[in-house]
């Protein structure tokens, strides 16, 4: 008679289909992934706590664990698809170095390019344009930690030319200058959303149109001959 060894504790092979636990700074990328998938799909209105979970594979309950309202993880999602753009454009601005008009030039640059190549970034700033008038909490999201933060980097960068000698004194202390700067690429992102990139102004020359008109203004004034 065959005897059948049993298998110890730690041999038993694990149940089929059971969830595998994750380390906190695993979970929270995976729930925020199926977060954009659902609002990219959905929008803000109609995306579900629950599609999410489904999305993730995940309970209900344990998404409520790490992000405790919809509106907490919608904001969520929107940092952690701009927190590495603006993170990279303060290390340039404050790391780098050079010529101020260089490194305006470059982050206006960064900013074009994030419109052509970043689709999830386009995704959600559809989603705020559409929806921030009916949810307050989202107009003030973008207000204090997208419009404020970018002004932040323009305003330094306005000083530092300013100390530099390459911009007129009076740029450092003009009201909206920095909103005004950042003007024409956010108008170039809502034409996209409306005629769709075939039909929107090409990106390159209004790039070029910007910085030409931008370094210009901002430039000390010769004084004229006698």
């Amino acid at each position: 008679m065959v005897q059948h060894e049993i298998p110890s504790r730690d041999e038993t092979p694990p149940r089929t289909g059971a969830r595998r636990r994750l380390a906190p700074e695993a979970r929270t990328p995976q729930i925020l992934e199926a977060a954009f998938a659902e609002f990219a799909e959905r929008g803000y209105a109609g995306a579900r706590m629950a599609g999410v979970a489904t999305r993730a594979g995940i309970a209900k309950g344990l998404i409520y664990h790490y992000f405790p309202s919809k509106s907490a993880l919608f904001l969520a999602t929107f940092r952690a698809a701009t927190g590495p753009a603006f993170e990279a454009a303060e290390r340039r601005i404050f790391v780098t170095g050079g010529p101020v008009r260089a490194m305006l030039a470059d982050l206006i640059g960064v900013a074009y390019a994030r419109l052509r190549e970043a689709e999830r970034e386009r995704a959600l700033f559809r989603l705020m344009v559409a929806e921030a008038d009916r949810f307050p909490e989202l107009a003030r999201f973008y207000r204090e930690e997208v419009l404020s933060r970018a002004a932040g980097l323009v305003h330094a960068m306005l000083h530092a030319g300013v100390a530099s000698g390459e911009f007129r004194p009076e740029v450092a202390e003009m009201p909206c200058l920095a909103e005004a700067v950042m003007a024409p690429a956010v108008a170039g992102s809502v034409w996209r959303l409306i005629l769709g990139k075939d039909d929107a102004p090409d990106l390159a020359a209004l790039q070029a149109a910007h910085l030409d008109l931008l370094l210009a203004g901002l430039a000390v004034r010769q004084a004229p001959a006698r």
